[in-house]
């Protein structure tokens, strides 16, 4: 009876150990599971519609997919990541789990150049723009064939998108210490303006652009002429009227495109000025007992200010005649006879002038 009884328990010994080690395999198997379940299965709060029928798939380890849900398929292996749904064009970029760039279909979902760029652009008016291994901006069209060469400088921030027809490239000029500015024509397949410009305006209803640079304001005609053989202080496009407006030695005038003077001295602003002329008598405050004055302030019936181009000048009141041209920043009466004028400069230095415009020495 003693063998039969050892025997039993020998056996539940054996089987209660295998049991609990049957659970213990269960348990780091479940564990295995959710384990890899967390880090490399679907995150479907991150999927990101491209079209009606395609949607790019979240996973947990960081990676993407593009699916197609008409033809119930993956159109992608895994990648990186994919640029959202393009403003101007139906082909976007993606970046493959080795950092290269190509572009995919956002309808079908299928690859149409594969990845093999280092940087690249959203599609735009049929040609995207990429980075070449020279480190310069090109740009190619949907059979990656290669239409404006690889000579534009790289700038992070910058999108290099055509808009009807050109792009605005610009980039640091370290030598000489500021921005440079180009235009880029599709048409053309190249550069309209070059790089000697710091900025290049957007052109008015006519087709006319303002470039800027260091010696002044140029400006082209739709077929990207200079209009005048030398620049002036300032350009202005003539919204609601005709020409522009062109300042030189600080007057301002209305031109037509051919350089006829349609209106020869504009304004943008004028003002009456005032002076103090003196204070009231003192008044005692008795709860604070301070002596309070105020000033009074008398009216200049004889001259007023006016403002070109953010810039101000003294003129007659009565007749229009110019005092002084417009090249001060602020012009203020100190006196009945005087004006502080400051000169804008980075220390903000002014000068006293006479009611006749002259500097007082």
């Amino acid at each position: 009876m003693k063998k039969i009884l050892k025997k039993v328990l020998n056996v539940a010994w054996k089987a209660g150990l295998g049991m609990i080690g049957l659970l213990i395999l269960l348990l780091f198997v479940d564990y295995s599971v959710i384990k890899v379940k967390d880090s490399y299965g679907r995150a479907e709060w991150r999927d990101c519609s491209l079209s009606k029928s395609v949607v790019i798939r979240a996973y947990n380890n960081d990676v993407y997919r593009v699916y197609n849900k008409q033809s119930k398929h993956y159109t992608t292996p895994k990648l990186s990541w994919v640029s959202g749904v393009p403003s101007r064009d139906s082909i976007t970029v993606f970046c493959d789990r080795t950092g290269k760039r190509g572009f995919l279909n956002i309808n079908t979902g299928e690859i149409v150049i594969p990845a093999q760029y280092k940087k690249a652009w959203h599609f735009s008016e049929g040609v995207a723009a990429v980075l070449g291994s020279n480190g310069k901006i090109g740009f190619i069209d949907y059979n990656n064939n290669l239409v404006i060469d690889y000579e534009i400088p790289y700038r992070e921030i910058d999108d290099y998108i055509f808009k009807d027809g050109y792009c605005y490239v610009t980039y640091w000029d370290k030598e000489l210490r500021g921005y440079r500015t180009a235009l880029y024509g599709l048409k053309q397949r190249g550069i309209v303006i070059g790089w000697n410009y710091t900025s290049i305006y957007s052109p008015n209803a006519d087709g006319y652009r303002i470039a800027i640079n260091d010696e002044g304001y140029w400006l082209y005609d739709k077929d990207f002429n200079l209009v005048f053989d030398h620049p002036y202080e300032s350009i202005r496009y003539g919204y609601h009227v005709s020409g522009i407006f062109v300042t030189q030695g600080y007057v301002k005038q209305r031109i037509d495109y051919d350089g006829t003077v349609l209106d020869p001295f504009v304004i943008d602003d004028v003002e009456r000025i005032t002076y103090m002329s003196g204070v009231t008598n003192p008044i005692i405050d008795n709860d604070n007992e301070n002596y309070i004055q105020k000033e009074t302030m008398e009216f200049e019936p004889d001259i007023m200010v006016y403002e070109v181009n953010f810039r101000f000048g003294l003129m007659d009141a009565h007749t229009g005649r110019i005092i002084t041209p417009a090249m001060y920043s602020n012009i203020e009466m100190v006196s009945k006879e005087l004006f502080k004028a400051d000169l804008g400069n980075a220390y903000s230095e002014s000068v006293l002038i006479d009611r006749h415009g002259k500097v007082v020495l």
